[in-house]
């Protein structure tokens, strides 16, 4: 092969390798945060060490990035940074080795360099590598002088450089590892504050809005918000998103095309990631729109529902920014949890009609029962107990709206005990105290019509049967797992004195039966009032929750 393609060839290798170098020094560097960072004392040590060792006037830790050359630690010299064409260090930086350069001014390579023909005028070089575990070579540590020295540095002040460069390899890889564990904490606590979000959230409104919160500040960025996606105009509404200090929403109608290529990614269902509008291929061609409203990087998530794209969650930086793995892996999370909650609250939403409709007929039914009840016994002369039979109707209906409201599967015991008193208007003198308890469907059922009765003998003969008696309805649970009870008592008192009844009637052997039909009451007649005390497993009745 001519001398002369053998040339090219080898600078053909060299470029692509320097390329492929550079890129491996940008991603160590997106990995260590250490760009820009504030000084270190460990790193400050360092160079005053290597220093003192090599007798140089000049040390640094140099940092070689795409553009600049930044100095994370330095001593004797003024200047952070210099252009990367003013960099010594970058000399064969791809081969990682070490680099002694006895006279800048004779070396072809430096001897035009501004700070070797300015100030301040650097004759001498050497320079170690900073190696990472992944083989990417990030720059040197370096000592200079402003006097050549023909015989550079000893065998063992050579050693000791290098040495010293690896201690500045392993503490940036330390100080990685570090803000990685504090990264991953940060962004678990997040994920599992999001489940809990999504838990109590009443509306998607709501829920979307305090994601955007979470993962705003757990990924510590400029603005996050939640978009519904019309796929047939290509337009997403942004609800009211999250945002940084002195940063703008963006809520409201927009075009697709104003936020990437959403439409490239939706129909699939793909993630959008953008580390910089500038140079993305996406959105190089025009970022101006994008840069106005302050978005320089972004990642859009599609919210999926029965394998249709529904909804995107934005994620905007204000300046460039490399999103991580881990950063992404994060926010595939938070999108899958998105779509199960958009889905249970549509399917609650769906819910709450289907339960509008049966309490709407329900109601129809049961007013139904009582005119044909009304029809039936109006010519009887003892109307007591027709009105007896009116109420227990009413307390049927107050149990089926609280049922309905817990979606016919359950309703908590404070609700129930509530809508039965309500409507004997005695608010003031009741007292109700216990836990959250969640009834099933029958035990709110039974529970209903078991306090019903107790308020009606409580109005006939009781504490309510005056203007100064008092009734304390508390309930409590005891033990723990299959041994569990519920215990609820009943108590009287300032009501006019009270004897154990001579006949039971049906609402005596309905109180008698207990909360869930088997029994389990204790029934006391004091002189002040009467007391009771129903004891129920609490397995039998359903699950508890916090307390409320």
């Amino acid at each position: 092969m001519p001398s002369d393609a053998v040339g090219v060839a080898k600078q053909i290798a060299v470029g692509a390798m320097s390329e492929r170098t550079g890129k491996d020094r940008r991603q160590a560097f997106d990995l260590l945060g250490v760009i820009d960072t504030p000084p270190e004392k460990t790193f400050d040590d360092i160079v005053l060490v290597a220093s003192v060792c090599c007798d140089t006037p000049i040390a640094l830790v140099s940092l070689l990035d795409i553009e600049r050359q930044w100095f994370r630690a330095r001593i004797g010299l003024d200047l952070s940074e210099t252009p990367i064409d003013w960099s010594v260090c970058r000399i064969e930086i791809d081969r990682g080795a070490f680099l002694s350069i006895p006279d800048l001014t004779v070396d072809p390579r430096t001897r035009d360099n501004p700070l070797v023909t300015h100030h301040p005028h650097l004759r001498f070089y050497a320079g170690a590598p900073l190696v990472m575990r992944s083989g990417a070579v990030i720059g040197r540590l370096c000592v200079m002088d402003t006097v050549a020295r023909p015989d550079g540095l000893s065998e063992q002040q050579r050693l000791l450089l290098e040495a010293l460069a690896r201690q500045v390899a392993d503490h940036l890889e330390l100080r990685q590892i570090a803000r990685t564990s504090e990264h991953l904490a940060r962004l678990q606590a997040a994920l599992l504050d999001i489940g809990d979000r999504i838990r109590r959230s009443r509306s998607v409104g709501e829920m979307t809005q305090s994601i955007a919160q979470i993962v705003g500040h757990a990924l510590q960025t400029d603005r996050a918000g939640f978009g519904t996606v019309d796929a047939a105009t290509e337009t997403i509404e942004i609800e009211p998103d999250w945002t940084a200090d002195g940063v703008a929403s963006v809520a409201g109608r927009h075009r697709f095309e104003e936020f990437g290529r959403l439409r490239d990614g939706l129909a699939k269902g793909e993630m959008l990631v953008i580390h910089d509008v500038t140079t993305d291929p996406r959105t190089a061609a025009d970022p101006s729109r994008m840069l106005a409203v302050g978005i320089a990087a972004l990642v859009n998530v599609p919210v999926r529902d029965r394998g249709r794209t529904i909804a995107v969650f934005l994620v905007h930086a204000a300046t460039p920014r490399r999103w991580t793995a881990t950063e992404l892996s994060f926010l595939h999370s938070v999108a899958d949890r998105l779509e199960a909650g958009v889905s249970r609250h549509r399917l609650d939403q769906q819910q709450r009609s289907v339960n509008g409709e049966i309490s709407h007929r329900l109601k129809n039914m049961l007013s139904m029962v009582q005119s044909i009840a009304t029809q039936t016994l109006r010519d009887i002369p003892d109307r007591t107990p027709v009105a007896v039979f009116e109420q227990r109707l009413l307390a049927l209906s107050t149990a089926h709206d609280a049922l309905l409201k817990g979606q016919w599967i359950a309703a908590d015991m404070a609700s129930i005990i509530l809508g039965v008193l309500a409507p004997f208007g005695f608010e003031n003198r009741m007292r109700r105290t216990g836990p959250m308890v969640t009834l099933d469907a029958s035990a709110a059922m039974s529970v209903s019509l078991v306090i019903h009765e107790m308020m009606t003998n409580a109005c006939k003969y009781g504490a309510l049967s005056n203007d100064t008696g008092r009734i304390d309805i508390n309930w409590a649970i005891a033990g723990d797992g299959a041994d569990a009870t519920l215990t609820m008592t009943w108590e009287e008192q300032g009501g006019p004195p009270v004897k154990e009844p001579t006949r039971r009637g049906f609402g005596a052997r309905l109180i008698r039966q207990g909360l869930i039909g088997t029994g389990g009451v204790t029934l006391r007649y004091h002189e002040a009032g009467l007391t009771a005390e129903f004891v129920v497993p609490l397995s039998a009745l359903t699950q508890t929750g916090s307390d409320a």
